[in-house]
């Protein structure tokens, strides 16, 4: 776990204290290490009751067309405040921690027990709410400082379709099952229910392909010889078939940009992670483009809006999918990007990193938002700051 994921869940913890310990709450660190869960089932177990088929992932329609946000045209790189919306962090203790959300000319303070924010919509910010008795859900905050609920207690993981118009949760069942519920965003009334699984989902994403997601097959090990080991599968919704994707190297990192059928997933080499980038194909993830660096920390893929650039944020570095050029993006050698959260893409040509100092110490830690250009490697101070998070527009 890295400073950043342990400063979240620090902070997430505080805002959640009078949840019991012994409370089901949802998983933060994307990294697979959920200390407290039980061993979760094995992916035999989920071949048990899932029928395979290799068309669950057909488009949503033929004629889809999801808006990408286009980029300016090269040149030098804006100072402008970011483009999409993010949170700040303010107090000098874990009982005293206050949260704004930013968006444009808009902040809202974010209701104590609220956290984590999934994109804008319905005139506000698609969220998580963790209350006192570990009931998680999901939910919208709005410019009020209203937080409006959206599906069943006990769900995490919100995740907008590609026309935002549903949302999809990760439903907590018991034991370490769990289920993927689809919710109308307007009504709140649900779409949508997979089948139930023995392993319980814990990453999503939704492109024109339908609904991907990971499962823990082994959960956090018992030795550290013993990694832990990650299921790729698929769903439709409306169908009662889920599918496992054919992809034995894959390492539990996901990014499946709504406007394309490009996935970018985190993969493993020996000691090694990578970045992955490709399709599905036959019931199997057909890799168009790969990256490796040796043995970094931790690697959470980035893609941007039109499929096309994956970045590694780990070593500053943007990989374009179709040609294969790499472009350095040019950021002070003595800051590091915070991997996760992730940066995210303003458009299909820029994006937006939050970084820190080298072997910082200093508490609360200074950050700061840069805004690179992957074409051109360019980057530019927007924000400075502490204890930033941006979120998806």
């Amino acid at each position: 776990m890295n400073a950043t994921e342990t400063r979240l869940r620090d902070y997430l913890h505080t805002q959640a204290a009078t949840v019991p310990d012994d409370a089901h709450g949802p998983g933060l660190d994307e990294s697979g290490r959920r200390r407290h869960w039980p061993v979760l089932a094995t992916a035999a177990a989920i071949a048990v009751i899932l029928v395979v088929t290799v068309t669950f992932l057909t488009r949503l329609s033929p004629d889809s067309s999801i808006p990408v946000p286009a980029g300016p045209p090269p040149g030098p790189v804006s100072h402008a405040a970011p483009e999409v919306p993010y949170t700040v962090i303010t107090g000098d203790t874990l009982t005293n921690l206050h949260a704004e959300l930013h968006d444009g000319d808009r902040t809202v303070s974010i209701p104590r027990g609220t956290t984590g924010f999934y994109g804008r919509v319905d005139g506000g910010w698609l969220g998580m709410t963790m209350p006192a008795g570990g009931r998680f859900q999901a939910g919208i905050l709005y410019p009020d400082g209203t937080f409006r609920t959206v599906g069943p207690e006990r769900s995490e993981g919100p995740t907008l379709s590609p026309d935002r118009r549903q949302v999809a949760v990760i439903h907590w069942l018991s034991g370490a099952k769990g289920e993927i519920v689809v919710l109308d965003v307007k009504s709140g009334k649900e779409v949508s229910r997979s089948p139930e699984l023995p392993v319980r989902p814990t990453k999503l994403g939704w492109n024109q392909r339908g609904i991907w997601f990971r499962v823990d097959e082994i959960g956090w090990p018992t030795h550290a010889t013993q990694p832990t080991q990650y299921g790729l599968y698929g769903w439709r919704p409306k169908s009662d078939q889920v599918t496992q994707i054919d992809f034995p190297r894959y390492d539990g990192g996901l990014a499946a940009p709504a406007a394309s059928d490009v996935v970018a997933l985190t993969t493993r080499r020996g000691n090694n992670r990578c970045l992955a980038a490709g399709v599905l194909r036959a019931g199997a993830f057909d890799e168009a483009r790969e990256y490796c660096d040796v043995a970094p920390a931790s690697t959470y893929p980035v893609m941007s809006p039109d499929g096309r650039t994956v970045v590694s944020s780990d070593v500053k570095l943007a990989i374009d999918i179709r040609s294969g050029k790499q472009t350095r993006l040019r950021l002070p050698a003595a800051t590091k990007v915070i991997a996760w959260p992730e940066p995210v893409f303003e458009n299909v040509s820029q994006v937006l990193l939050v970084t820190e100092p080298q072997g910082n110490n200093r508490k609360p830690v200074p950050q700061q938002i840069y805004r690179c250009d992957v074409r051109s490697g360019e980057c530019a101070v927007v924000l400075k700051t502490t204890e930033v998070t941006l979120h998806e527009q």
